[in-house]
């Protein structure tokens, strides 16, 4: 007979029951942080969105869809379909490029909500480009909230083979996706783009720093499972993207969108590093710019409505960088009438 050998656990290793008890506390009050505040952001934000019947948003929608509490956890958190005035608003730029191609140097600029709330304008973008020193062109924000990568490459897809540089905004959200391939349907082209409410966030209203650390809190607690779940086949499908800008004669720019680094400071720095660093690997494997200007726009606290969205005067900081770094991108491959 083999005799069993059990270890006898002192008293002092056994987990102290106090500190048991303040963990399951801790834990509950992140969840429940995490709940109310999507509750807040939710009722906060309630721009609604002209839907159809069959589930489709309408084109001429003057409004930004409603944002939804995962905007505000993430910036652009992929998690559902990428729905709204201003997915609309995507397809249809899409639509009338692809039916009459400009003979225009094409600049877009792919992402998420966060992506969208960086610019002022297409027009003022396209005016500060020129004033930057770069030539005319065609640029457009194609930002829309809930936008994943694999939705990011049907539009790249769907583009004219014309000169064309893609702007791909990158950050925490965009890993976030489980969705691997995306298939869209362009609408008509119009002669001209329907009404559109590029901005769902102002500076007339924004979270408390309280509230905006708080979500800082709950992202790790609730969304940091689910980059860690998502973020190497998310990387495959930004790799594809790349790859598909390519082959089309685009020219491809990792992009990162803005961060509200004064309120989430070093808490956000694994999940950070972790995507950064695949960027970067995947500009040196591919030949192709990573640019982030979220150093050099120091932007407040005060620029942001949350952790990711713009408001007023950070997108003017923001665009302004923007500006230059695009005029140098098109003076850098040749589309600027000299030489490649």
């Amino acid at each position: 007979m083999v005799a069993s050998h059990r270890r006898t656990v002192s008293r002092s290793e056994q987990p102290d029951p106090h500190t048991r008890g303040r963990v399951r506390a801790h834990t509950a009050a992140v969840l429940l942080i995490a709940l109310v505040l999507v509750a807040a952001l939710v009722a906060a934000c309630s721009a609604e969105a002209t839907v159809g019947a069959s589930g489709s948003v309408s084109p001429d929608s003057s409004s930004v869809a409603g944002e939804t509490a995962a905007d505000a956890f993430s910036g652009d958190v992929g998690a559902r379909a990428a729905t709204g005035a201003d997915w609309a608003h995507t397809l249809q730029v899409v639509a009338n490029l692809r039916a009459e191609p400009p003979a225009k140097p094409v600049v877009v600029l792919l992402g998420g909500s966060a992506a969208r709330e960086s610019t002022i304008s297409d027009s003022s973008w396209r005016a500060q480009i020129e004033t930057k020193g770069g030539p005319a062109t065609a640029a457009y924000n194609l930002g829309s909230r809930n936008r994943t990568l694999a939705q990011n490459v049907a539009l790249v897809q769907a583009l004219p083979k014309v000169p064309t540089i893609v702007l791909i905004g990158v950050n925490l959200g965009s890993f976030t996706s489980a969705q691997k391939t995306a298939t869209i349907s362009l609408p008509k082209p119009a002669a001209t783009l329907p009404p559109y409410k590029q901005h769902a966030y102002s500076r007339s209203r924004i979270l408390t720093k309280a509230n905006k650390r708080m979500l800082a809190a709950a992202w790790l607690a609730d969304r940091y499972p689910v980059f860690r779940r998502n973020f190497r086949s998310s990387s495959g499908v930004l790799e594809k993207l790349i790859k598909v800008c390519r082959a089309r004669g685009m020219k491809p720019v990792l992009f990162e969108l803005p961060r509200n680094t004064a309120v989430i400071g070093s808490k956000l720095n694994t999940p950070t590093k972790k995507y950064r660093d695949k960027c970067r690997a995947l500009a040196r494997k591919y030949g192709v710019p990573y640019v982030s200007l979220v150093a050099a726009a120091r932007l407040p606290n005060s620029s942001f409505y949350d952790l990711w969205h713009l408001v007023e005067p950070g997108r003017k900081v923001w665009q302004n960088l923007l500006s230059a770094k695009t005029a140098a991108l098109l003076k850098r491959y040749g589309y600027d009438g000299g030489g490649s």
